[in-house]
């Protein structure tokens, strides 16, 4: 992922605001929960007539790509609608232009997800291949672990471990493997001890050259990335205190890096790469609910998920122009398919209609039982570079 992100001076932090009157307000009224998929499907129908064409969309960059597969699969998956699943099964397929570590993990991800949907067995080769080599070749000790951002090997940062964490998870929910299952928990040992998040839950976007948070924004999709592991974790250890975190971190970005109308935002202006970073955040605040039992915390954050919703759809005057990149204002900013896709995850959050909800069994195996992170973790996958 290429942006100018380590250029910002450190300090350019969102304050963290006290409960904004849309935490205090009722839900909509239920007859409104009807009209997100069909919103959703309009949002699509926009995206793929604006800026598809084969295998990819117009006017984004390529680790891009696969988020707007994720998001597409999550419409498939909520909605029941299949018509661009020749398309997303063609996008997924295409992995040119990657050049991160960064880059090559959200191709992981998606190759997983679309393999959950049409179980061709080269998709998950793709992603187990990928992640070994990626992990075996840039985890190593310098910051007490971690996964380096780049092959030149100058920045950790959170969104590189935040997707390895959540690539360990996915892999060993859909292959029983313990490596996988050892691999997340090793990463979100380092990852919890590593600086990178605040008493308040919010995570910032790396370290510095001595290994210390940098001090830089609290991007959204820092957020986000984080809720999919932190879900998956109590999934497959039946620990809750995973979950409680992203529940902290879901809160506190939706308090934070809110307008004062309690619409979502970045901290700072960003380039291209920003314009789908909202979309990430929606994408894995929409899975926490699935799997957030009634109470006032998902209460709260889905009165939250409304609200932004609703604005999104006000951005796109009711499906019939592109979805602004700042969904606080009633105009179109920047307009492109990166945009377009953030507006469609947050109506997919807001739909009401979770997934079917993942059992206690993985891939035909139980679950095994939760122990100690930090003992005696896996290497049958492979040995990390020391």
């Amino acid at each position: 992922m290429r942006r100018a992100l380590l250029a910002l001076l450190p300090g350019l932090l969102l304050a963290q605001a006290t409960v904004p009157a849309f935490a205090q307000t009722g839900a909509p009224a239920q007859a409104q929960e009807t009209a997100w998929p069909a919103r959703a499907r309009t949002a699509v129908d926009y995206l793929d007539a604006q800026w598809g064409k084969p295998a990819d969309w117009n006017g984004i960059e390529a680790w891009q790509r696969f988020v707007v597969v994720d998001a597409l699969l999550d419409y498939q998956r909520r909605t029941g609608d299949r018509r661009l699943h020749e398309k997303v099964g063609a996008a997924v397929r295409n992995r040119t232009g990657l050049y991160l570590n960064d880059d090559a993990l959200w191709a992981v991800i998606a190759n997983i997800h679309a393999w959950q949907d049409d179980r061709d067995p080269a998709l998950l080769d793709y992603a187990a291949t990928t992640y070994k080599q990626l992990v075996g070749t840039y985890w190593d000790d310098r910051c007490g672990g971690g996964l380096w951002w780049n092959p030149a090997r100058t920045y950790k940062n959170a969104i590189t471990n935040e997707l390895l964490l959540y690539a360990s998870s996915q892999l060993f929910l859909a292959t029983g493997e313990q490596g996988y299952r050892d691999w997340a928990l090793r990463t979100w040992n380092w990852f919890e001890h590593s600086s990178m998040i605040g008493p308040d839950g919010l995570v910032n976007d790396g370290l510095d050259a001595n290994c210390r948070n940098n001090g830089q924004p609290y991007f959204t999709y820092n957020q986000g990335v984080l809720l999919g592991g932190l879900t998956d974790l109590t999934t497959i250890t039946g620990d809750a205190r995973y979950r409680a975190v992203a529940v902290k971190t879901a809160i506190a970005a939706a308090r934070g890096l809110s307008t004062p109308e309690g619409i979502l935002r970045e901290p700072v202006p960003i380039g291209s790469d920003g314009l789908i970073f909202k979309g990430v955040f929606a994408f894995h605040l929409g899975h926490l609910l699935d799997d957030m039992a009634p109470g006032p915390e998902r209460s709260e954050l889905t009165d939250w998920v409304r609200r932004n919703a609703d604005a999104v759809w006000r951005s796109s005057a009711s499906g019939t122009r592109a979805i602004g990149s700042d969904w606080s204002l009633d105009g179109t900013l920047p307009a492109s398919a990166a945009a377009q896709t953030s507006g469609i995850a947050m109506m997919l959050a807001g739909t009401g209609m979770p997934l079917p909800h993942r059992d206690a069994q993985v891939a035909g195996k139980e679950i095994p039982a939760a122990k100690d992170p930090a003992e005696n973790f896996s290497q049958s996958l492979f040995s990390p570079r020391r």
